[in-house]
């Protein structure tokens, strides 16, 4: 199962029904992809929307009612750029699959009722939406945002060309913990791989006491020590060799003397009298 929030979205009421203006049926050799219609489909993937097993990394929670599953399946439709099929197996819909709306980069979702686990459908599904996606409408990429615990839609997607863009952080508001979303794509063309890593500077006047306390706080590993003793050093966070990193490098500060005048109406305060102090200034 892949899901993703889309950046924003609107609900059909049920007297206006959702449809999938120019989505076109799509035929695969087992499958029949036809534009999802939330009030013809919604009784059938209520299967997938009412189980915990399914909807445990979706971005809803569970559903006891198929009226909601219907206004998710409308919102959803109802979304602009919004390209949504229903999976049918022998007429009859066992999942979803498409193009979300609403996205900077066009967004692969997917779910499949448990029933029809294990067979390779989904993979044969979501492979005909993405050569549809590249060759009749002409995008080019397409990604998927999997949480890094479902290893079933992460085989999904690499079964069908995607491979690792990155990572990041995401929390739906009904999970009670935050988990790590790995995003996955594929682009029409060939592209060269991007080499970029960006690295925080955090200035510190102590780096071996920064370290220590990094280490004993969050468990942080230095990855490269400049100078003894050090003025600048690395950490990476986390039980990998790449990971969020830091570097902490000593800042140079010179004690300066500076004069500030005060106002004249203070008690005790002579006109054009000053109030001499020291300040640390950053030089680095």
């Amino acid at each position: 199962m892949s899901s993703r929030t889309s950046q924003a979205g609107s609900l059909c009421s049920a007297s206006t029904p959702a449809i999938n203006l120019g989505v076109v049926e799509l035929t695969t050799a087992r499958l029949l992809l036809t534009p999802l219609d939330p009030d013809r489909d919604a009784q059938a993937l209520h299967a997938a929307y009412r189980d915990p097993d399914v909807m445990r990394w979706w971005n809803t929670p569970v559903r006891l009612d198929v009226a909601d599953t219907r206004r998710d399946l409308a919102s959803g439709v109802a979304a602009e750029g919004a390209r949504i099929w229903a999976v049918r197996e022998a007429q009859e819909p066992v999942g979803l699959v498409g193009l979300l709306g609403d996205v900077d980069v066009p967004g692969l979702t997917w779910l499949l009722c448990k029933a029809a686990w294990g067979r390779g459908l989904m993979t044969e599904a979501a492979a005909a939406v993405v050569d549809h996606a590249f060759g009749a409408l002409g995008l080019d990429r397409v990604e998927a945002w999997v949480d890094a615990t479902n290893t079933r839609s992460l085989a999904t997607a690499r079964r069908i060309g995607l491979t690792e863009r990155g990572r990041l952080a995401q929390r739906y508001p009904h999970r009670e913990q935050p988990h790590e979303s790995i995003v996955l794509g594929r682009a029409r063309a060939a592209e060269p791989t991007p080499v970029l890593n960006v690295e925080v500077t955090l200035p510190v006047r102590d780096v071996a006491a920064a370290l220590d306390l990094l280490r004993s706080v969050l468990g942080a590993r230095t990855l490269y020590s400049v100078g003894e003793p050090a003025s600048m050093v690395g950490v990476v966070f986390g039980p990998w060799s790449v990971g969020p990193c830091l570097r902490r490098m000593v800042v140079r500060l010179r004690r300066e003397r500076i004069s500030l005048p005060l106002p004249s109406n203070s008690p005790g305060v002579h006109e054009n009298s000053c109030y001499d102090c020291q300040m640390d200034i950053n030089w680095s």
